[in-house]
């Protein structure tokens, strides 16, 4: 009698560590879905391409917007596996709630303002009211919106610390996100602060000033790996981490940040 009833339990702890081990090959067959900040849509896919020349894994999923509304998302239940921000605030929003088991700041990156090419900007362009008037001509000035994106956080600080915000927050038009905001000076012919990273890769769109390091807080760009992530996930993250992938992080403007 015991003797079967031990024979019964072999068996099922068998079963169970066999379907285990199933369980995780098929998981690790499925592709990592990762939420990202707008302006790493190019750079992205090109580095899972890259990985992907490399790695035997599938090729992870994306999918891109406003920093603070993926956090949203994933803070209410969407299935992500890995979490990239533009601002280190949101990335640490989901480790103290406890859906993110590591960070890792993996890129950091510039904010410009642009305007449509072939419009030539007021010479030696300067933070100035007077420049500024001359630049918006009785129009507005892009910013994504500051509530939800980072970039519109980071250009509402630099137009507050220079003293600009009460004269232009009256012609202010926001866009969604960093890349619609870009859109609007591609087709609408307005100027816009946007990353470098977005600038650098459209020739729609003239640089006409480069905010100074220091002038707003350190663009950086955090990864949380969170906590239904996998193996694939990791080394996802590793990846984009390593030197293998430095080039193509410079290639879109950004720059690249020493392992961690």
């Amino acid at each position: 009698m015991r003797l079967g009833l031990f024979h019964k339990l072999a068996w099922v702890i068998f079963f169970l560590a066999g379907h285990t081990t199933i369980l995780c090959a098929q998981d690790a067959g499925k592709p990592s879905i990762v939420f990202a900040a707008s302006s790493l849509t190019d750079v992205l896919k090109e580095h899972a391409t890259n990985w992907g020349k490399t790695s035997n894994s599938t090729k992870p999923r994306f999918s891109f917007g406003a920093s603070a509304t993926m956090a949203r998302q994933i803070e209410a239940g969407a299935p992500a596996h890995l979490f990239i921000s533009a601002n280190p605030k949101w990335s640490g929003h989901l480790k103290r709630q406890g859906l993110a088991q590591q960070l890792v700041t993996i890129a950091s990156n510039q904010l410009v303002l642009v305007a449509p090419s072939g419009t030539p900007p007021p010479v030696h362009f300067e933070p100035t009211q007077d420049h500024f008037t001359k630049l918006l001509k009785g129009g507005r000035l892009v910013l994504a919106n500051p509530a939800t994106a980072p970039a519109g956080e980071y250009a509402l600080n630099f137009l507050q610390q220079s003293g600009l915000w009460d004269t232009l927050n009256q012609h202010i038009a926001y866009a969604q996100n960093v890349r619609q905001a870009l859109r609007l000076t591609e087709r609408g012919g307005l100027p816009a602060f946007v990353y470098n990273s977005d600038a650098k890769a459209n020739d729609a769109v003239n640089i006409v000033y480069v905010v100074p390091e220091g002038a707003t807080a350190p663009i950086l760009y955090q990864a949380a790996l969170l906590q239904n992530s996998n193996d694939t996930t990791a080394a996802f993250l590793n990846f984009l981490r390593s030197t293998d992938a430095t080039p193509t992080w410079k290639k879109y403007g950004f720059g690249k940040i020493a392992s961690n």
